[in-house]
This record gives C-alpha cells, structure tokens and sequence, in this order.
C-alpha cells in the first residue's frame, strides 16, 4: 500500500509544476503558512520583534493577528490590489485569493489558501511556495513538530522545535482531484473559444461529464503515477 507521504509528495510537487516554484509546502491553513514562513524570517533574523510590516487595509483579519502574535509591527496602507500583494519589506506574496498556472514570483515566498471559498477548493489548507531549498527543507520539519520528512519518529533525530500543522493525506488527495478537474475545465473552455461556439452554451455540459467522474479513480489514477 502507498505510503501516506507519497500522496502529499504528490500534491506538492503538481502544485510547484502548476505555479512555477523549486518547492511547495503543505500545511494545514494559508494562515499558517504566513505563520511558518515569518518565523523563518525571524529564525534568519532577516526580522526581528518590533519590526514592522506594511499590509493593505483590507486583507484577512489574520494577516494582521500573525503579525502582532509574532511580535511584529503593522503599518496599514491603503492600497489597490487584485489577486496577491507583497508584504514590505519582505519578499512574501499573500496570493490567497489567487491561484493561475505560473503564477509564482521568482525568489518569492508565496502563500496559497486552499479554504472552502478559494479556487483550489479542498476545504482547508496552504502551501508556500519557495526557491529556497534550505526554507523549503526547514519548513517540512516545522509543519510536522519537527519531524524529518520520509524518517520514521521512532528513529528520527530531531532539529528544531515544530508545530502540528501539516495537511493530511485526505485533503492532499481532494487537492489532486480538484486540480486535475480544473486542468480539464480549462482545456474544454479553451476548445470552445478557439472554435469560435458559444461558451455559455456549450461549456456547462462538457463541464458536467468531467464532475460525473468518481474521485475513486482519480485517486486511483494519481497513486499510478507515483507508484
């Protein structure tokens, strides 16, 4: 039987491919993954306590709570944005409301949201996107209480201090279903504006046969090719 980390692996990696990154990291909210990703900064010391970080007046509420409960600074600015903005003066992206193919910024942390309300639809989630091997490394031990990736925690030595905030093997594989159904989704639209037919009236059946699949298979489908 396949192990549960291979499932995550998985998701990770198609999720990487689809944005554009080296890594994706899963965790369990895109809150903690703006969580996870400031720690590092401050374990980097590129921040420390007092520090302050300049966001939108309109965001989450919990962007503002992640900044205060790590003993950060707030600068509000109003400003216009649409899909993802940069937090200053890091190089984090909060792209939790958007989710395009190569949507990731070179060098960039990015933070994706996979709540019940976003694109990518799983009902709870987040992963950051790195180029950062070292980040990308450090981040797979803090999600999971400090646990080595693909190391039994019987025999495992631990490094650092982590946090129970890793995704589980259940939400990885909705997350492969439903990215799998929007791929399809998106070659069908494309098909029909290429043809020149109306979208409206073609799209929702087409779209309708692709939901008809059972996630069984897709499942199914995606434990082939990591096997």
């Amino acid at each position: 039987m396949i192990e549960d980390i291979e499932i995550i692996n998985s998701f990770e990696q198609r999720i990487s491919e689809y944005a554009g990154s080296k890594y994706g990291i899963s965790v369990d909210s895109g809150t903690n993954a703006f969580f996870l990703s400031l720690l590092y900064l401050k374990k980097q010391k590129i921040l420390k306590d007092g520090d302050t970080l300049t966001i939108p007046s309109r965001t989450y509420l919990s962007i503002p709570m992640t900044i205060k409960n790590l003993g950060l600074n707030i600068k509000f600015e109003d400003m216009k944005w649409n899909g993802c903005y940069k937090i200053e003066p890091t190089n984090i992206y909060d792209s939790a409301v958007r989710f395009t193919k190569d949507m990731y910024i070179k060098d960039s942390i990015f933070i994706l949201s996979f709540q019940y309300r976003k694109h990518l639809s799983i009902g709870r989630g987040g992963m950051v996107l790195t180029d950062d091997k070292n980040m990308a490394k450090w981040l797979e031990m803090a999600r999971f209480n400090g646990k080595h990736k693909n190391i039994n925690r019987w025999i495992d030595k631990f490094e650092i201090l982590g946090y129970d905030m890793y995704m589980t093997p259940e939400q990885a594989s909705r997350g492969l279903i439903l990215l799998n159904n929007m791929k399809r989704k998106y070659k069908i639209i494309k098909k029909v504006r290429k043809s020149g037919t109306s979208l409206a009236v073609n799209i929702p059946q087409e779209i309708a046969e692709v939901m008809k699949i059972k996630e069984g298979e897709l499942i199914e489908l995606e434990l082939r090719k990591i096997r």
